[in-house]
């Protein structure tokens, strides 16, 4: 809220404030001007957010639905699928490092020391793996 607004509803309570008094006493001005204000900007938040609703048909709107099409959801879970076949098509032993390094995002000195075997033996399976996958995958 700007300064200028807060200015606004502190003259809008004074006014209500000096209409009110024509016909009531009140007992307590100063408070009769806070919750006065509160109620004001209260309303002056209702107001806003009823104003940042559209009053157009909902028709007149071009709504974009950025979510795949069928056809693309199809191509993607059969590409999916192929890719897990390749994938069980590896040794054990290289799939298991595959997705250490891929999935868990451990490094090849990290693998090599849990399988026990040098960073030259681990990069070997890795590279092999990964051929084998892509070689797997072409034309997918």
């Amino acid at each position: 809220m700007s300064r200028e607004d807060s200015e606004d509803l502190i003259q809008e309570a004074y006014q209500r404030l000096e209409i009110y008094r024509r016909d009531k006493p009140v007992d307590h001005a100063e408070g009769f001007l806070v919750r006065t204000a509160i109620n004001l900007s209260i309303d002056a938040v209702r107001k806003r957010r009823r104003a940042n609703h559209a009053d157009e048909p909902i028709e007149s709107h071009i709504i974009v639905d950025e979510s795949p099409l069928p056809d693309e959801v199809y191509a993607s879970r059969r590409r999916l699928d192929r890719l897990n076949e390749g994938f069980a098509a590896l040794d054990p032993i290289t799939r298991q490092m595959i997705r250490a390094q891929r999935m868990e995002g451990l490094s090849v000195a990290a693998i090599a020391a849990q399988h026990r075997l040098s960073m030259s033996a681990v990069e070997k399976r890795l590279a092999k793996g990964i051929l084998f996958l892509v070689n797997w995958m072409e034309g997918w």
